[in-house]
């Protein structure tokens, strides 16, 4: 099973001590087309631009992201809007207006962070792809070399990585349950309300004096994976009963 964190090809791998060339600016013809993908979001990435935007989950996703449900997994996900030429919905004239908090897969590109899980050890594997097959990006193979560290760095995805590092238990444990359980539209909803509607769900169910909802931005996270792993848990422990 893998998760990752853009829908678009992967690329190819490379090798983490590799160095690429890259550059992306407004001089060149190709500048926002990228943003034409399907831009997928975890919920870090939902937590600091709902922040930025002064909006709670609800209004967020409702007004700014579409949802969907993985075929295979029956894991939800959530992918920003398009505008009616393709483009996202935060691209303006002069390039992302959510820039200070655009979400981690942009922040990746042309890289993307790929996590496999072992189904017998649970063992994770971290590689990173090099997006090659993008013929209309003029940034590929020009600029300044980057290694991969340097490159996330200069992004900021330190933070970003962390959290989502974090996020990642609760699709892969979700993963385990079976077939079944998975594809219950009940259990897709509930999963969904904690997991990335999680202003919403703490409104409805977060209101017993033990929990405070953080403000920090990784606690929360902290706090959304603790809440989606014990539901996942109860969701297994009442579906195998019935």
């Amino acid at each position: 099973m893998t998760w990752h964190e853009n829908i678009e090809d992967f690329g190819k791998e490379i090798a983490p001590d590799s160095t690429f060339r890259f550059e992306c600016r407004p001089g060149l013809s190709c500048f926002g087309m990228c943003c034409s993908t399907e831009i997928t979001l975890t919920p870090y990435d939902i937590a600091r631009m709902r922040g930025h935007l002064s909006m709670d989950t609800g209004a967020f996703l409702s007004t700014y992201c579409e949802t969907y449900i993985d075929p295979l997994t029956g894991f939800p996900f959530v992918v920003l809007k398009r505008r009616e030429d393709g483009r996202c919905v935060f691209l303006g004239n002069h390039g992302c207006n959510l820039y200070e908090s655009r979400p981690s897969c942009c922040r990746n590109y042309p890289l993307a962070r790929v996590i496999d899980e072992d189904g017998k050890t649970g063992k994770r594997l971290i590689k990173y792809c090099l997006q090659q097959e993008a013929t209309y990006c003029e940034g590929l193979g020009r600029g300044p070399d980057w290694t991969i560290g340097g490159y996330c760095e200069m992004n900021g995805l330190g933070p970003y990585e962390k959290a989502n590092d974090l996020f990642l238990d609760i699709p892969f444990t979700f993963n385990r349950l079976p077939y079944s359980v998975r594809q219950d539209r009940e259990v897709q909803s509930m999963v969904f309300e904690a997991v990335f509607n999680f202003d919403r769900f703490f409104e409805k169910y977060g209101r017993l004096p033990r929990i405070a909802v953080p403000k920090d931005n990784h606690e929360l996270i902290v706090l959304v994976r603790s809440i989606a792993l014990n539901l996942i848990k109860k969701i297994a422990h009442l579906k195998l009963k019935d």
